[in-house]
């Protein structure tokens, strides 16, 4: 989106005589001629057609414009009717021109563009000039090749291609487009259930054009080429509650992009829409009605972990009650909670941030990640001293994130007494129900899975591939978990600094049950594949 400017409108003045529309439509008079007219520059000129126009008089020199702007008026038409867009929202137009009088052609502008327009006012040179910043668009450049101009036909030929790759990334229910250079071509994949799938190629040459416009979309600077960056793009109309979180990194053969997509409408999910079983989900909401207390959802990248903190907030949110969450990045928006985006460059880590939020007399925190120990120990501490503390963790599983945090520096006699409990999971994909087939398990597969035997006639399925299902015999994924409730014999043992091994054990032997467990049973119910519990869990 443009940077919106409010020009002042030009204050009345005396003026000698109305401007002659035959000299506005002159371009470059010479000085001769603006003097026998009256004027003693151009500037004079233009700020008399502001006075007498009742108009804004905008020094156009001065005005950065977004790159977008192309996409409202054609070069050829800016050029013949000495205009130039300067300003676009979705309500609005704004041009300079240095000709106000071309109604026709504005109310046809605003047809076209579905827009009001409104229009400042310029002189010729100072249009001249930003015709030139606007349409001469420069390639990014590439390792080993040398800078070219991106032709219109090539940002006409990105802007289509980018809309049909957001738009094929929805209908097939990506998670993130990656779109990436290599030595002969430009590749888009998307990641679909978690594995990534080749989707489309383009010529080499429209990378650059590529990068630009999705740069454009996501508010980052096209200048820049060789460092990282990152943005976000809001899809309008009616796929408005999707958002795009756009990553840019700098590579050999030239920039790549990573878009994540994210559905605003996972924010709101109950408990109830994430699969838990009745046992985990009964286990999580006594935790998270506690009035104070540490309670982890742990896992690796991409598993869920925050579509489930908020679906733990949705729990306890209610008018009377504070919740404050400091995120990076806040991924969804969510009514009713108050999100801090942490921000390092500016000094707001989320240590920094939590201490401030501890001010802001919050009954329920959520803190994105525990990514060291002073995060770490000040979630302990607001825990201890009456605040409801959510937060993620990047561990393998549940016992081993107590073990994660006292690795950070967080003591264990903040640990034990602060923890309420532990949510671990993963997302294993599930059998294509098109492609379907019932067989009995072999041997190989029971010893890979750690079973023993299966009784007889035991049927499990897999996928064999199909069209729908684009070859890969999965569709959609569900999640497993296994949820540690710390009592008080798990906390003698996280004071002593006992090894994971131990307190797993003590957890089994009151009824813990493990991801493996909750796979094994979605295997026997035909639901994932062998494949999938073996990549997914551990014995």
């Amino acid at each position: 989106m443009n940077v919106a400017f409010s020009p002042m409108p030009a204050p009345p003045r005396a003026t000698k005589a109305r401007v002659p529309l035959e000299l506005l439509r002159e371009r470059s008079p010479s000085q001769a001629t603006l003097a026998k007219a009256g004027y003693a520059s151009a500037d004079e000129l233009f700020e008399a057609v502001a006075a007498q126009f009742s108009l804004p008089r905008l020094p156009l020199d001065g005005v950065d414009l977004a790159i977008d702007l192309v996409n409202y008026v054609p070069r050829e038409l800016a050029q013949k009717h000495c205009l130039v867009p300067v300003f676009a929202s979705d309500a609005e137009l704004s041009i300079a021109v240095a000709d106000p009088s071309q109604l026709a052609l504005f109310d046809w502008l605003s047809h076209q563009v579905r827009r009001s327009v409104t229009t400042v006012i310029a002189s010729w040179q100072e249009i001249e000039r930003a015709q030139l910043r606007l349409y001469e668009v420069r390639r990014a450049p590439v390792v080993g090749a040398a800078e070219e101009n991106v032709s219109q036909e090539e940002l006409a030929e990105a802007t289509q291609a980018v809309n049909s790759i957001v738009a094929g990334a929805l209908e097939q229910k990506a998670s993130d487009i990656h779109v990436e250079a290599t030595e002969h071509d430009t590749v888009v994949r998307y990641r679909v259930d978690g594995a990534l799938r080749q989707v489309a190629t383009f010529p080499r040459e429209l990378h650059s054009a590529l990068i630009s416009r999705i740069k454009v979309l996501s508010q980052m600077d096209i200048s820049i080429h060789h460092a990282p960056q990152d943005g976000r793009i809001k899809l309008p109309g009616a796929a408005g509650d999707v958002d795009l979180r756009v990553s840019c990194l700098p590579t050999y053969w030239g920039e790549k992009i990573v878009c994540r997509l994210l559905d605003n409408k996972r924010a709101s999910l109950p408990l109830d829409a994430l699969g838990f079983d009745a046992t985990h989900k009964a286990e999580l909401l006594k935790m998270v009605q506690s009035p104070y207390g540490l309670v982890l959802v742990t896992g690796p990248t991409g598993s869920g972990k925050s579509t489930t903190l908020y679906a733990a907030l949705n729990a306890v949110k209610t008018p009377d009650v504070n919740i404050v969450t400091v995120e990076d990045p806040v991924e969804y928006q969510i009514a009713g909670i108050n999100q801090v985006q942490v921000a390092p460059k500016r000094g707001l880590s989320f240590a920094s941030a939590l201490r401030s939020i501890l001010r802001q007399d919050p009954d329920v925190i959520l803190v994105g990640e525990i990514r060291d120990q002073e995060t770490g120990q000040l979630a302990a501490e607001a825990a201890l001293t009456g605040h409801l503390v959510l937060s993620s963790l990047h561990t393998n599983d549940a016992a081993s994130s107590i073990t994660r945090l006292c690795e950070l520096g967080v003591e264990p006699f903040l640990v034990a007494p602060s923890l309420l409990g532990i949510v671990s999971q993963r997302l294993v994909r599930t059998v294509c129900q098109g492609c379907k087939e019932e067989y009995a398990p072999e041997p190989s597969e029971l010893a890979a899975l750690g079973l023993p035997s299966v009784p007889d006639k035991t049927r499990v399925v897999r996928g064999r591939g199909c069209s729908a299902c684009h070859r890969t015999g999965s569709a959609g994924r569900v999640a497993v978990r296994e949820v540690l409730v710390i009592d008080d014999e798990l906390r003698a043992l996280i004071t002593r600094r006992a090894h994971t091994d131990e307190i797993r054990t003590a957890a089994l032997a009151k009824g813990f049950r493990s991801m493996r467990f909750a796979a094994l049973r979605l295997w026997l119910a035909g639901a994932v594949a062998t494949r999938e519990v073996i990549r997914v869990t551990r014995s």
